[in-house]
């Protein structure tokens, strides 16, 4: 069964929807991804300002700059989450299960069944590979993911080269990103992660001994 994380929220002296004062409160950061989505994809990435933001979320631009720090942070928001998830997987995966299988269903795992996410997410999808600036930050912002599922490799297969586990974890990630692109692009129609795991029952990993052996 796919577990989902409960993230809390980010506290400010504002909330996604309207500003209050006072007491800090919490920001939706989910609300305000999902605002920047429908806007960017309105008015284009280059062209939103931290004002405009502002005016879409609710919440104040120097609240926002001081959350995010620069407008990408909000359209990579989705990754530490994602991370987290791979993590709690990949913590209970079978030591004795292929080590492709258990990276496969690892990954199938991770991706969110919630409604809200992956409604947000298609837009996300279509936002970042319509925007090249975006589309250049992808292997930055994806590199906790990548490095917890290279840490992982190394352990089953400690013989393996770190650069190799870390170019394999590399990868998987090409693979499922472009997945769930090829996903959002047809329409979104099913499960995000049927379309991650088709695509990652093409990959294999053979450590050399298996391949010697053979």
């Amino acid at each position: 069964m796919r577990q989902e994380s409960s993230d809390p929220p980010t506290t400010s002296t504002e909330s996604a929807g309207g500003r209050r004062r006072g007491r800090p409160s919490v920001i939706d950061t989910e609300a305000i991804a999902e605002a920047a989505f429908h806007l960017w994809s309105r008015q284009g990435y280059a062209d939103t300002s931290w004002n405009d933001l502002a005016e879409a979320t609710g919440v104040s631009a120097r609240t926002l700059i001081r959350h995010f720090s620069v407008k990408s942070a909000i359209a990579w928001i989705g990754v530490a989450p994602a991370t987290e998830r791979l993590r709690a997987s990949l913590s209970v995966a079978p030591e004795t299960a292929p080590l492709t299988d258990a990276v496969r269903t690892a990954i199938v795992e991770s991706i969110s069944h919630r409604p809200h996410i992956q409604r947000v997410g298609r837009d996300w999808l279509r936002l970042i590979a319509g925007t090249p600036e975006l589309a250049a930050m992808s292997s930055e912002a994806y590199r906790p993911w990548i490095t917890e599922l290279a840490d992982y490799i190394g352990r089953r297969v400690p013989e393996v080269p770190a650069a190799i586990a870390r170019a394999l974890a590399t990868a998987y990630q090409a693979a499922s990103f472009a997945a769930l692109t090829e996903w959002a692009e047809e329409g979104a129609h099913g499960d995000p992660a049927d379309a991650v795991d088709a695509m990652l029952r093409w990959m294999d990993i053979v450590p050399r001994s298996s391949a010697r052996s053979v």
